[in-house]
């Protein structure tokens, strides 16, 4: 998307570096978006939706991130209002007098995020160490497992990146 777009409606953005880091095995990112600039002009948060949780990162002055991470068992409902330019996602935590609201979300991707969230809250996702423990004992050798990872890679279930780490785990 052009600068102007990125003011307006926010835009899409690839899983950076830092946030791959603090991943647990296992767990994979929905959505990576960054806000539109009218909601925050100098830095704009980025927002990632993962299997596990929400992560915002929130760049600060001097090359300093800001990172904060709400898990979906703190949160109870979500509700998305679509505004002309942008989305705004709204969720209502559990234990926080304040809820969490992502505001400036590209307006179509704030249902998706929206649905997602809910999906996490109501446990609909396989938990990450799970899914770790689920392949380790569906194969009984490193070949088997390999053949196992390559399937749930081709079937969409992991990412290149969780592929191409699972296999350089087991080639050590």
């Amino acid at each position: 998307m052009g600068s102007v777009n990125s003011l307006l409606y926010g835009e899409e953005i690839e899983v950076p570096d830092d946030i791959k880091e603090i991943l647990i095995p296992g767990e994979r990112v929905l959505h990576a978006v960054k806000q539109a600039r009218v909601r925050q002009i100098v830095t704009p948060d980025s927002i990632f939706v993962t299997t596990e949780r929400v992560i915002i990162r929130r760049p600060i002055i001097l090359g300093m991130r800001d990172t904060k991470d709400f898990r979906y068992a703190d949160m109870a409902n979500v509700h998305v209002y679509k505004g002309i330019l942008n989305s705004t996602v709204r969720v209502k935590m559990r234990f926080m007098s304040d809820d969490l609201v992502l505001r400036g979300i590209p307006p179509k991707k704030g249902r998706e995020i929206s649905k997602a969230i809910q999906a996490g809250i109501d446990g609909r996702y396989e938990p990450a160490q799970q899914a770790t423990q689920n392949v380790a004992t569906e194969a009984k050798s490193n070949e088997d497992l390999l053949k196992l990872i390559k399937k749930r890679y081709f079937g969409g279930e992991i990412t290149r990146e969780e592929y191409e780490h699972m296999k350089r785990e087991l080639r050590h």
